[in-house]
């Protein structure tokens, strides 16, 4: 009978982190989620899948806290995952909760793109960045037989092309045996910095090597 109790408390207090939490949908704001979905009673991976979409970190913490998967499938939407979604919402900050709680760098889709194959696809360097360095496949193909740096070359996104070149480099002195220099660290460092404190930049000079392009 106690384990009941502590059970229903549980999953009271569950519905109303939801309530809380995605308040401003429950009052007709446009955002997307409530359409469809009664949120209060969403699967923990399917809040959190939700809630990675809508950067909102308490109801995402709340999700993994009620048994949430951090690696959930959402079978509607191409077999993406909350980091996919967080990525496609262009959130750094979610992108980086869900990783420190043990989100794979490298599931795919159905469409077998990774957080990296997506962060490249929309332009989003501070994200690749991201990806990079915490060991995301550069050499992985989607259905399309298609790697991050063709993609990224495809893009003219110089900024995600010289990432990925450096880690190609990087690697390739490693098989040699060679420890490399402190360029490579010092220019991730550089990105990471500009993704964090001034994004808008990675965005404009990725929009800017499109536009130069046309």
């Amino acid at each position: 009978k106690l384990n009941a109790n502590c059970s229903c408390v549980l999953q009271q207090s569950y519905t109303v982190a939801a309530q809380i939490y995605f308040l401003p949908l429950y009052s007709g704001a446009k955002s997307g989620i409530g359409d469809g979905h009664d949120v209060p009673n969403l699967h923990p991976g399917a809040l959190l899948y939700r809630a990675a979409e809508h950067r909102y970190l308490p109801t995402m913490a709340d999700a993994l806290a009620h048994g949430a998967d951090v690696n959930w499938v959402h079978g509607d939407e191409d077999g993406r995952t909350p980091l996919i979604r967080a990525v496609l919402s262009d959130s750094l900050v979610a992108c980086e909760f869900l990783l420190q709680n043990g989100a794979s760098v490298n599931q795919v889709d159905r469409n077998g793109r990774g957080p990296l194959h997506h962060a490249t696809l929309q332009g989003y360097t501070g994200l690749a960045c991201l990806f990079l360095k915490r060991g995301a496949d550069i050499n992985a193909l989607d259905s399309d037989g298609k790697d991050v740096l063709s993609i990224a070359i495809e893009a003219a996104n110089a900024d995600i092309v010289t990432l990925l070149r450096l880690v190609k480099m990087r690697e390739a002195e490693i098989a040699l045996g060679q420890s490399g220099d402190e360029t490579y660290q010092d220019i991730f460092r550089d990105f990471s910095l500009m993704a964090s404190d001034t994004p808008e930049k990675l965005s404009r000079r990725s929009c800017d090597s499109r536009l130069s392009t046309l």
